[in-house]
Formats: structure tokens, C-alpha cells, sequence
């Protein structure tokens, strides 16, 4: 894992993958009791299996469980 990679914490990973445009979710949510790994609220949510590229010449594929919420903030913009 390069330097750059292990600074970056979960939150900014999962940014970096989903502005890419480089990923794809499931299309069915699943309760999971850690919650977000994105808004990390520390409750149990319905969330996303998420999985994606950084880039294009990023080899690393990542995998998170990201809320719906955080998934549609990242996307179209949040409040």
C-alpha cells in the first residue's frame, strides 16, 4: 500500500471511490449493526455493499458498506 493510500481514512476513501464514477452497489440494502462505514454514527443502518476504483489505474478494488443517504449525498450533493 503506497503512503498516500494509508493516510487516507475510510470516509475520504469512500469519496475518492465514488466520485470516480469507477463502482457499483448492490441493489438491495442489508442491516448491519457497525452501520456506515461514511457517516459512522456508530448505530446499525441499512446500508449498501459498495465496491470500486479510485481511478483507472488504481489495481486495489475497495469494498465498504455505505447508508443510501451517504451514497445519494456523494453523488447529487448533499445538504
Amino acid at each position: 500500500m503506497s503512503n498516500s493510500q494509508e493516510r487516507l481514512n475510510t470516509p475520504e476513501l469512500i469519496e475518492q471511490v465514488i466520485s470516480s464514477g469507477l463502482f457499483s452497489f448492490d441493489d438491495e440494502t442489508h442491516f448491519n449493526w457497525q452501520g456506515c462505514e461514511h457517516c459512522a454514527d456508530g448505530l446499525g443502518a441499512e446500508v449498501y455493499d459498495l465496491h470500486g476504483y479510485r481511478s483507472l489505474e488504481d489495481r486495489e478494488l475497495y469494498e465498504f458498506q455505505v447508508c443510501g443517504d451517504c451514497i445519494n449525498n456523494q453523488c447529487y450533493g448533499g445538504n
